[in-house]
């Protein structure tokens, strides 16, 4: 059922192990954010997913617990999943579901709707990585890799590339959508921050870990000849 178990990993890592690095992204500068800052805005439309074998995971996982999703708050009478339909090529794509959510004021972009990632808890907490440490697994075991990696990204234009996102590189704008990443308190590029490896180096470890690649030796490389 574990997502990240050996087949699963096997296949993440054949995907991903030789995708392009953009080293110069982990080198910009970003703020660690902290849940009493950012209520848990990153999750504000859900998450989508890497690989299916993610969102099976989640399946299994609101049915065979649902008592623990209800006594979090968490509607499971609803589907945790919407479809995303690609206009170009008519792919079917799944995230996890929202709900309708209330920010603390001044918090929530104008753009952005009040709403978060059905598993989202009312305090911000992930249902799912509360879950996660209760079985005494890493926090981010249930979690979407697209969620638990942001601002880290694997793909970019459809194809394995690895990067920190930036508001510059954001697939989502357009001419009613000025942007997401920009606009996270995770995502967003901070002059007085620290660099992104820095920042996110648990991140890089975990999914180090994943792909089988030093990612770290990388990005400190780049930094030794620059």
């Amino acid at each position: 059922m574990l997502s990240l178990e050996k087949p699963f990993r096997e296949k993440l890592a054949a995907l991903y192990r030789s995708a392009p690095l953009d080293v110069p992204s982990f080198h910009r500068k970003y703020k660690a954010c902290g849940m009493g800052e950012c209520a848990a805005l990153c999750c504000n439309g859900g998450s989508g997913f890497y690989m299916t074998e993610e969102s099976d995971t989640i399946r299994t996982l609101v049915q065979s617990h649902r008592d623990f999703f209800e006594k979090q708050g968490v509607p499971i009478s609803q589907s945790p999943f919407t479809e995303e339909v690609d206009e170009d090529t008519g792919a079917i794509s799944l995230c996890t579901n929202t709900r309708d959510v209330v920010y603390p004021p001044g918090l929530l972009p104008p753009h952005f709707p009040s709403t978060a990632c059905m598993f989202r808890r009312d305090d911000g907490a992930c249902t799912l990585q509360v879950l996660s440490v209760e079985q005494g697994k890493p926090s981010w075991w249930f979690k979407p890799i697209a969620c638990w990696l942001f601002p880290v990204e694997l793909e970019y234009d459809g194809k394995p590339y690895i990067r920190v996102a930036h508001a510059s590189t954001d697939e989502y704008i357009d001419d009613e959508y000025p942007g997401f990443t920009g606009f996270t308190k995770c995502g967003a590029e901070c002059a007085e921050g620290k660099p992104a490896y820095q920042v996110l180096e648990h991140e890089i470890a975990a999914l180090s870990d994943l792909l089988e690649r030093d990612l770290m030796k990388e990005i400190l490389a780049y930094k030794e000849t620059t």
